[in-house]
């Protein structure tokens, strides 16, 4: 080659090579192999290869017989995906004394090394804390996705996936707690939508998400995120909200309203936002008011009402398996709202537990409730080895209470 050519390799989100005005992606119907092979040398593009570390990434299972023999046709191949760039494949891909390497004449900027490099200067001793919140910026910028997505079981590609995670989670952070010190709640928020694309388990990128949100005056977006993160930690997890969630998404419903004097106004802003069905389903902060107001009437009133819980577990009383809790919890939501009363309240208390209050209840009443919730459910969702159990208690009134 006369001139020395650069081309630009993203692997952070995604696989793209481009050089000049052309540019080869990986794509689902393309032969897998020869994509790995790319990918392995394009980012040890700073080395020579062996044969024979090719061969094991390529060939982990030590399965093949002819490997020499596989390994050329497969840099054949891999050749072959070079060639809709303006550079001829033969002189990209080199092979020297048993060894693989790109020609030194074809410069490669991988994002994935530009990111790591930006966040270790970020680490160094005596940065202004603004410079080193710059440089994570700029890193941040990068950081489109995951190592190599579509890559993500290769043996070789788990654990720098996994590396470069974390260094993307610590630098989010980093940055958001900056942010969080100068009020910036917008620039957070637009951060931390980013971030839950990346990484949607980490529930501190879902608390700053949420408590930016509310403080950028959005409260409803606030609890609509709330709501979907709530979710998918049960459908995927099986696990609740923290404490820390939990009293996020209070202080938020507890927001003050701006005063006004026109009650109609009020009125309409309080209504469901759509047509309502079956029973009311609440979150647990929520319900937990309902109850205490329950409780503070009935010393009043005399009143009977039951707490109810009902249990969804294996029938040894055991969890069930998350992708089977996942599918049986939405039969027993709906079983449970289409068989109370149109004015009864019901919440999700645990990750295999709703709890309903039933209000002018006896026992018996009760307790007929109860098992037609459980009726309603074994005809829509019939496993043999699911069960729901059930228990009601009286509601006693407040200690103290006048």
């Amino acid at each position: 080659m006369d001139n020395k050519i650069t081309a630009q390799v993203q692997m952070l989100g995604d696989f793209c090579l481009s050089v000049g005005g052309g540019s080869i992606t990986s794509k689902a119907q393309q032969a897998k192999k020869p994509w790995n092979i790319l990918e392995y040398l394009a980012y040890h593009h700073d080395r020579n290869v062996p044969s024979e570390e090719l061969v094991d990434i390529i060939w982990s299972d030590g399965k093949n017989v002819n490997s020499a023999n596989a390994l050329k046709t497969l840099i054949f191949r891999t050749r072959k995906l070079l060639e809709s760039l303006d550079i001829p494949a033969q002189q990209v891909l080199l092979q020297s004394r048993g060894a693989y390497c790109w020609n030194p004449e074809v410069k490669l900027v991988v994002d994935a090394h530009e990111f790591e490099k930006l966040y270790k200067r970020s680490q160094q001793p005596n940065l202004t804390k603004e410079k080193k919140i710059s440089l994570l910026t700029s890193a941040l910028e990068l950081y489109q996705g995951d190592f190599l997505p579509k890559s993500a079981w290769e043996p070789w590609v788990i654990p720098i996936s996994r590396h470069y995670h974390d260094l993307f989670v610590k630098s989010a952070m980093a940055v958001i707690d900056y942010l969080t010190e100068t009020e910036r709640w917008e620039d957070i928020a637009a951060l931390c939508r980013r971030a839950v694309k990346i990484e949607a388990y980490n529930e501190d990128f879902h608390y700053h998400f949420i408590y930016s949100l509310y403080n950028c005056g959005l409260q409803n977006e606030a609890l609509e995120q709330y709501r979907d993160m709530v979710n998918a930690f049960y459908n995927e997890f099986a696990i609740t909200p923290s404490n820390r969630m939990a009293n996020l998404y209070k202080m938020i419903q507890d927001q003050v309203h701006g005063v006004t004097a026109d009650l109609t106004l009020i009125q309409k802003s309080m209504q469901e936002g759509q047509k309502a069905q079956g029973a009311y389903f609440c979150e647990f902060s929520v319900f937990r008011d309902i109850y205490q107001l329950e409780q503070r009437a009935i010393a009043r009133t005399g009143d009977s009402i039951f707490l109810c819980l009902l249990t969804l577990a294996n029938e040894d009383g055991s969890l069930p398996k998350s992708s089977v809790l996942v599918r049986a919890m939405e039969h027993l939501n709906n079983a449970t709202a289409s068989s109370l009363r149109y004015g009864d309240v019901y919440t999700r208390y645990s990750v295999s537990q709703y709890m309903v209050l039933l209000p002018s209840a006896s026992y018996e009443n009760g307790e007929s409730v109860m098992q037609r919730i459980v009726r309603n459910y074994k005809k829509a969702y019939m496993r043999k080895e699911l069960v729901v159990r059930y228990s009601l208690r009286a509601i006693t009134p407040m200690e103290g209470a006048p």
